[in-house]
C-alpha cells in the first residue's frame, strides 16, 4: 500500500503466510484422517462391500462425503474426523472438550438424507457414521448419528442384521457411481469445473486490469499499491473460500 512502511508490508505478508500454513495444517490433519479410515474400512469383506470414498455430496456441488460402505447391513454415509483430545457425547451432545460439535452431527444427519434421496429406497437403511481416528474403540450416538472410531468402525458395520443381498448393494453402489461421474460433453469431454475459486480470479484479474489502466492516466504512482490490495484481497478470498469448503466437509 503507498506510503506503508517495509515493516508494515512484512507484518502483513507475515500475518498471510501463517493463516496459508494453518490452513494447510489443517487440509493435511483431514486427509490423514481420511486414508486412516478408509485403511479401517478395507477390513470389511470385499465380497460383500462395496466401499466408495470422495463420493460428491448430493445437491452441493462444493461438498464432498468422505466415505460410503454399502453391504448387507445397509447403506453407511461415514464423516471421519482427526480431531485431538478427549471427545465424548454427554446428554445427547457431542463434545471435543469443552466444545460442542453438534455441527458435525447435524451436518452427517444432512448427507444422510442427501443419500437417501438420491438412492430413491425406503427399505434400506441409509445410515449417518461419525468415524474418529482414535486407537481405541468408541460406541456412542448423537441425533441417530453413530459415532465409533477407527478402531471398532468396520466390526459394528458388520455387526449390523443383514438387509440387503448382493444384488442390491452392487446395484446401489452403481447408482452412487454413476452420480460422482461428471457429465460429459457434446464433444465428449468432461467439463472443466469452474467453481467460486475460479470466479474470483477471473473478477480480480479483470479489476486489476482496470485499476492498471485507470491509475496510469491518472498517476502511474497508485498502480503499485492498487494492484497490492486488490492481491491482498484476492487471497483473503481464496482462503475464505477454501475455509468454506472444508467446514462443508469436515
Amino acid at each position: 500500500m503507498a506510503g506503508e512502511t517495509a515493516d508494515g508490508v512484512a507484518r502483513r505478508q507475515r500475518e498471510k503466510a501463517e493463516r496459508l500454513l494453518r490452513s494447510s495444517e489443517r487440509w493435511a490433519k483431514g486427509a490423514e484422517g481420511e486414508r486412516l479410515t478408509a485403511a479401517a474400512l478395507a477390513a470389511l469383506p470385499r465380497a460383500q462391500w462395496r466401499v466408495l470414498h470422495d463420493v460428491p455430496w448430493p445437491g452441493r456441488p462444493r461438498a464432498n462425503l468422505d466415505h460410503v460402505a454399502i453391504g448387507p447391513g445397509g447403506v453407511f454415509v461415514i464423516d471421519s474426523k482427526n480431531w485431538s483430545g478427549a471427545v465424548a457425547v454427554r446428554d445427547g451432545v457431542l463434545r471435543q472438550g469443552r466444545y460442542s460439535r453438534q455441527a458435525v452431527v447435524t451436518s452427517a444427519v444432512e448427507a444422510t438424507a442427501a443419500v437417501a434421496r438420491l438412492l430413491r429406497t425406503a427399505s434400506c437403511p441409509v445410515s449417518p457414521v461419525l468415524c474418529l481416528v482414535r486407537d481405541d474403540p468408541i460406541v456412542a450416538n448423537s441425533e441417530g448419528v453413530l459415532i465409533c472410531s477407527t478402531a471398532n468402525v468396520a466390526d459394528l458395520l458388520r455387526s449390523r442384521a443383514p438387509v440387503l443381498a448382493d444384488v442390491q448393494v452392487q446395484r446401489l453402489a452403481r447408482d452412487l457411481v454413476e452420480h460422482r461421474m461428471p457429465p460429459v460433453s457434446p464433444a465428449g469431454r468432461a467439463p472443466a469445473h469452474r467453481g467460486p475459486t475460479h470466479r474470483i480470479r477471473y473478477l480480480v484479474g479483470a479489476l486489476v486490469a482496470l485499476v492498471a489502466t485507470a491509475a496510469l492516466v491518472v498517476s502511474p504512482d497508485l498502480v503499485t499499491g492498487a494492484v497490492e490490495d486488490i492481491a491482498s484481497f484476492l487471497t483473503d478470498l481464496v482462503d475464505d473460500d477454501a475455509a468454506a469448503s472444508m467446514q462443508a466437509t469436515q
